[in-house]
């Protein structure tokens, strides 16, 4: 999970504790705060790469690389942790001395890991401030040193900032605001009402996209609240400006981000939404650059659950460009494959049996797009109908099918997480509501 790459780095700041030693299985060792940083880290060290448990800063979920570092997944041995806590997010990053995960805990607790490929779990601590409870950690990783990157005090527990160019930090605040932090503190924010969960998702150095202009018409409520957005908006940092490029007319945007991708083939990228009305729920496939909507869904009913957008990219048996969702993925979802043609998106291959969300919840990363089985087509991993698996659905020749399972040992409590090293191999990890992080290496 690699975010953008800055210069720079933001300073952690607070104070904590160590926390207990390591038993037969490794146990939780909360972040570890330290002073607040005093000069810029020497520049051997490295850029510093942010990261967050969603997979890419464009709000893709596709992972790059190919095949877990000691095996297939089908045969891989797992790696589990007594965390002793319910958990809410994992982030995971590699580093020259091995891979390293932040278990978040409910109360903002995080606790931290390394594993040197082949090797055992060891606790660490990762400096940092507690999080707000609910808040997913974003690290900031510079060589061999993982820190939490430090959150403004005034973010909203729901917000993941965007690391910019010339170490800016753009998030959403608690009065629902887009903010960008400048480097000497001074603090610029569009005018601008935005939804208030919205993810920040990122363009390029300069740009982002955030939803705006909430409204609660249609109290549909499976993202945890009654306000959805009706507006895509771009904002470019430094020239401070504000362009709509999508607008809902009387339908909602019912998603708490949009997701840039290249759905058309035109090596521009596109922003593919879930939209609804009171009745209907599809999706829109809209220009980046405010030309319109140029592929739309059928829609289906909205009465019987919401769709899940998970990710697009060569999912097809050919590696074409397609879209993946989990249709109604709060009860019997069904894994559906979308390709692109003449302005529709029709459905090509369907598989039904998985649960990829829970009703209400803003957790939307329990599904992730990767080839973790090393036969070079990229399955979709998420949970099946008990939430007690993990399994690989591919779009093959045939249609969709059920590539693989492993059980979770337990109930899934977080977000599916993969790290990508810079061999280009992978790991997996979740964590469950009984309290243990299980890790495919």
């Amino acid at each position: 999970m690699v975010a953008f790459v800055v210069a720079a780095a933001i300073g952690a700041c607070g104070s904590g504790s160590n926390g207990p030693a390591a038993g037969d299985r490794p146990t939780a060792t909360p972040a570890d705060s330290q002073p607040p940083a005093t000069a810029t880290p020497p520049p051997d060290l490295g850029p510093v790469i942010y990261v967050d448990p969603v997979y890419q800063p464009n709000g893709n979920r596709l992972a790059t690389g190919s095949g877990l570092g000691t095996g297939f997944i089908q045969q891989i041995t797992t790696k589990d942790i007594n965390l002793g806590d319910v958990p809410t997010w994992v982030t995971g990053t590699s580093t020259p001395d091995g891979d390293v995960w932040a278990v978040a805990l409910a109360d903002g607790t995080v606790y931290g890991y390394q594993i040197p490929i082949g090797g055992q779990p060891s606790p660490i601590n990762i400096p940092g401030d507690r999080l707000a409870p609910g808040q997913p950690p974003v690290l900031a990783v510079q060589g061999n040193s993982v820190r939490l990157a430090t959150t403004p005090a005034n973010a909203s527990p729901n917000s993941v900032p965007v690391y910019l160019t010339g170490n800016r930090a753009a998030y959403v605040d608690n009065l629902q605001r887009l903010t960008v932090l400048e480097p000497d503190g001074t603090l610029w924010r569009p005018e601008l009402k935005v939804l208030p969960d919205t993810r920040v998702v990122q363009i390029s150095p300069e740009k982002v996209l955030v939803l705006a202009e909430p409204t609660d018409r249609f109290p549909h409520s499976a993202l945890g609240d009654n306000l959805e957005a009706t507006a895509v908006v771009v904002v470019t940092v430094g020239v401070n400006e504000v362009d709509t490029i999508y607008q809902s007319g009387d339908d909602v945007i019912e998603s708490i981000a949009p997701l840039l991708a290249d759905v058309d083939g035109d090596g521009i990228h596109d922003v593919v939404l879930t939209v609804s009305n009171d009745s209907e729920i599809w999706f829109e496939v809209a220009s980046s650059t405010g030309g319109g909507v140029v592929a739309i869904s059928d829609p289906v009913d909205r009465l019987l659950g919401w769709r899940h957008l998970v990710a697009v990219g060569p999912l097809s048996p050919t590696g074409q460009t397609e879209i993946v969702e989990v249709l109604y993925p709060d009860a019997q979802g069904s894994v559906r494959f979308l390709s692109l043609s003449g302005g529709r998106l029709g459905v090509v291959a369907t598989r039904t049996g998985y649960q990829s969300h829970e009703f209400g919840a803003r957790n939307l990363e329990q599904a992730v797009a990767a080839d973790v089985d090393r036969d070079s087509y990229v399955e979709v991993i998420l949970p099946t109908l008990d939430r007690q698996h993990i399994a690989g659905v591919r779009h093959g020749p045939d249609g969709a099918v059920d590539m693989w399972s492993r059980p979770l040992g337990g109930t899934l409590a977080t977000n599916i997480a993969v790290l990508t090293r810079p061999d280009g191999t992978m790991s997996v990890a979740a964590a469950t509501i009984e309290g243990s992080l299980r890790i495919w290496q």
